[in-house]
């Protein structure tokens, strides 16, 4: 077991502040000290109790000053440009420290050209300028502490982006590969957007204050560990997020060990269960299967120990469509995503298997009583249930041949974790096929 260094130390310091104490009420940090953050070898960075805790007991609170949000970042970025107002409600403890980089950037962009930014594309540029200032930087102690691409090696958007592996990505499922793909353009399109800002208003290469590689790592790192938090700065509820120091050190569990309350006092985190001496404290980060776990996040859990692990057969679904199918399920939203869990198909996929045996879709009143939940489907069961074993069949199969993969030729150590992890994705489907498939009443 391996305790952090220094750095860990002055987060704390710098966390655990009195600055504000002054308001009313009271909205300084607060750490339980039955917590502590450990690195363990076996499982990496997360935090321990180091003495029992109890239900619904307050382990953790970070005051709004010390979230790092878009309320927080324009009340900095006001600090050097006057076209930026300034929310009353924050209390900034930040320093007016000027550089080539607040000269070069926050000096010249506009309030409007700042406001037309997505969370994202604002909270990326931000922290990428703000860690080459470093050391003028409020946000210092929290920047430190955040991960390296290095911990991101196993993150398809990191294969693909730094590697250029898109031999690695083709091995994923298909459903897989279009998920990473999404988080890829998602990328592309907040890169470009902040990159030819950043252009437009610097004399220079923006790579020169925006390197590509720089703002990946930190567009990743807010993906990985932003939190919902509703803010009066948000365009959409996709904007509604916050990163918040130390909380991001709880690893995520299936199982909700830990609820999250957002108010006057900041982010706080309390217990939802029991807590004995010398384990881990754990927050869901959501019901996420591991293809969204390994896209998004970057690790997979394995031994089918994942409960939110689904099997989407869109792309076999769709093959066995003709185009008059295809666009009544189009006209009617119930076009493509047709997953299945170990305990059954969703609606959307019972609906697709029976237009499939519909030959003008649009006509058949029997299939406008399923959809409209007049009618329980069972005229469709048994040909729905042959069309999918024949499916399953297919997957089962697929599964088989990839749930282990050759990599004994690969001395890349990183290349045969992440082709582990590929195979466990794998495994995943296999495990969700077979028992839907034995469910079937043929």
């Amino acid at each position: 077991m391996i305790h952090l260094d220094e750095k860990l130390i002055c987060l704390l310091e710098w966390i655990k502040n009195t600055q504000d104490e002054k308001l009313q009420p009271s909205t300084h940090s607060y750490i339980s000290p039955k917590i502590e953050v450990r690195d363990v070898k076996s499982s990496g960075r997360g935090i321990y109790t180091n003495d029992k805790l109890i239900k619904s007991e307050l382990i953790l609170r970070i005051p709004p000053s010390f979230l790092l949000n878009t309320t927080t970042v324009l009340c900095h970025l006001a600090k050097y440009n006057n076209s930026i107002p300034i929310a009353g409600n924050i209390y900034t403890p930040f320093e007016t420290l000027h550089d080539e980089f607040t000269m070069k950037i926050y000096e010249k962009l506009s309030h409007k050209e700042l406001s037309e930014l997505s969370s994202f594309q604002l909270l990326s540029l931000y922290i990428t300028i703000e860690k080459q200032r470093l050391d003028k930087s409020f946000w210092k102690p929290f920047l430190n502490m955040l991960p390296t691409l290095s911990d991101f090696e196993m993150m398809p958007l990191v294969w693909k982006v730094i590697h250029n592996n898109d031999k690695l990505i083709n091995l994923l499922p298909k459903s897989t590969q279009i998920a990473a793909e999404k988080v890829y353009t998602r990328f592309i399109n907040d890169y470009k957007i902040v990159s030819d800002l950043v252009q437009s208003k610097c004399d220079t290469d923006p790579d020169n204050l925006v390197p590509k590689e720089s703002f990946l790592l930190s567009w990743i790192c807010i993906n990985s560990r932003c939190l919902y938090m509703s803010l009066p700065t948000s365009k959409s509820t996709s904007d509604n997020f916050t990163m918040a120091p130390y909380v991001d050190f709880l690893n995520h569990s299936c199982e909700n060990h830990c609820t999250l309350k957002i108010d006057g006092k900041g982010f706080q985190v309390l217990t939802t269960t029991a807590y004995d001496h010398d384990e881990q404290v754990y927050l869901s980060y959501g019901p996420h299967s591991n293809d969204f776990l390994l896209c998004e996040y970057g690790f997979v859990i394995g031994n089918d120990e994942n409960k939110w692990n689904d099997l989407d057969i869109s792309e076999y679904l769709i093959r066995l469509m003709k185009p008059t199918q295809i666009e009544f399920l189009k006209e009617y939203d119930y076009y493509g995503d047709y997953t299945m869990t170990k305990d059954g198909i969703s609606f959307r996929t019972e609906v697709a298997l029976a237009v499939v045996q519909e030959r003008i879709p649009k006509e058949s009143r029997r299939l406008m009583g399923l959809i409209n939940g007049i009618t329980d489907g069972n005229a469709y069961k048994t040909h729905s249930s042959l069309l999918l074993k024949a499916i399953l069949d297919k997957v089962i199969v697929e599964a088989e041949n990839h749930k282990y993969l050759e990599f004994n030729d690969d001395s890349d150590l990183m290349n045969r974790e992440r082709k582990k992890a590929i195979g466990v994705l794998y495994n995943d489907r296999l495990f969700v096929a077979k028992n839907v498939l034995q469910s079937l009443e043929i």
